[in-house]
């Protein structure tokens, strides 16, 4: 297993700005950092690509499911560059969508399928069949993981409510014995805690504010902010220290409050018999979290841990979700293709999981997606 992961950002661009890019850049860069791609006559850089050179935005205020569109289109032609693939494959995607987003499942897949059957790429055209798709909301991975490890009969006796909250999103589903009913998604996530900070000091950016915030911890360890100041003076950057982790301390305590009203408003608290909490954003907020909730049970992350090898790149935790999602649709690919059966060079996993099959000889590259 390999981790492939790619940056937020999307943004359109000219086919003349793409031009001059490729004329201009001196070496040779891993594709996920050059990704873009064309539908119809638009072009969008993907990524790397789009932050750094074209200045995009991570789009925190627009539907998911509409980036998601050409994430996926790019991450699907880097995945046929690692493979080696022709310009005609076969994929099945697995996809995740935040609750208030799951009703757009089936106008998403409508859009990937017309769209992967001819779209245009660094390396040229590609046509690429959409032989499965399935998509599960926010929480659904855990969901399933925690079901795997807790068993069929313990669910089927418990109300279990699933608690995600990521950097641009908080959102929940409750199993009610077994039946998971839709959820529901605010955008609490950990972006309102920054921007709590970024509002309370000055010549501050969101990244270089996330790794020192959540560096500092829950005590706001001074030495973890030392970097922070802009001030060219000795004293002026102790001050600026000293203001910044103030900041930071007033800013989780009013996004913590945020948080947790938001979270006794919507979930079902007298019926709850355990929580299980899960996103990046948990580990900053577990002690918290789990002494709100208390004395319900919490578990965290399903009490799953990713093997080593599928996080090379130190995400943790904000894999678990699509992880799970993964692991599941593995198998449901299998029931649903039984010629499937993994490459010997290696399986990629795409923003949460692929894993690349052989089928038949009239259908020579299957590719299996989870994102």
């Amino acid at each position: 297993m390999q981790l492939l992961a790619m940056e937020p950002e999307v943004i359109a661009v000219s086919p003349e700005a793409l031009a001059t890019y490729t004329s201009h850049k001196m070496g040779e860069a891993d594709p996920k950092d050059g990704a873009w791609v064309a539908i119809d006559g638009k072009y969008k850089a993907v990524g790397y690509l789009a932050r750094s050179r074209f200045h995009a935005n991570p789009g925190l205020n627009e539907l998911k499911y509409e980036r998601a569109l050409y994430k996926t289109l790019a991450a699907i032609w880097v995945i046929s560059q690692r493979l080696h693939f022709s310009d005609r494959f076969s994929v099945a995607v697995s996809c995740l969508l935040p609750s208030g987003e799951y009703e757009d499942r089936s106008r998403f897949a409508t859009q990937l399928r017309t769209a992967l059957a001819n779209f245009t790429t660094p390396t040229g055209q590609l046509k690429v069949t959409l032989a499965h798709f399935d998509c599960k909301p926010e929480g659904g991975g855990i969901y399933l993981l925690h079901y795997r490890n807790a068993g069929k009969a313990h669910l089927l006796e418990r109300v279990v409510a699933i608690v995600m909250i990521g950097y641009r999103n908080a959102g929940v589903l409750v199993s009610y014995r077994g039946q998971v009913k839709p959820g529901c998604t605010s955008d609490l996530g950990f972006v309102r805690l920054v921007e709590g900070v970024m509002s309370r000091t000055s010549g501050q950016s969101m990244e270089r504010l996330i790794p020192a915030i959540v560096a500092a911890g829950t005590e706001v360890k001074l030495d973890a902010l030392l970097h922070l100041p802009r001030s060219t003076s000795k004293e002026g950057r102790a001050e600026d220290v000293v203001r910044i982790a103030a900041s930071i301390k007033e800013a989780r305590e009013l996004y913590k409050h945020a948080l947790t009203s938001w979270l006794d408003n919507v979930l079902p608290m007298q019926e709850l018999d355990e929580i299980v909490l899960c996103g990046g954003t948990v580990d900053y907020l577990k002690s918290d979290l789990k002494n709100h909730f208390a004395p319900l049970p919490c578990f965290i992350d399903a009490g799953v841990t990713l093997p080593p090898a599928f996080d090379t790149q130190g995400l943790g935790n904000r894999l678990m979700d699509v992880y799970g999602a993964f692991l599941v649709y593995k198998t449901e690919i299998k029931k649903v293709f039984p010629s499937y059966s993994p490459l010997n060079r290696a399986s990629y996993e795409a923003d949460s999981g692929l894993s690349a099959s052989s089928s038949s000889a009239s259908n020579p590259s299957t590719v299996e997606v989870a994102l």
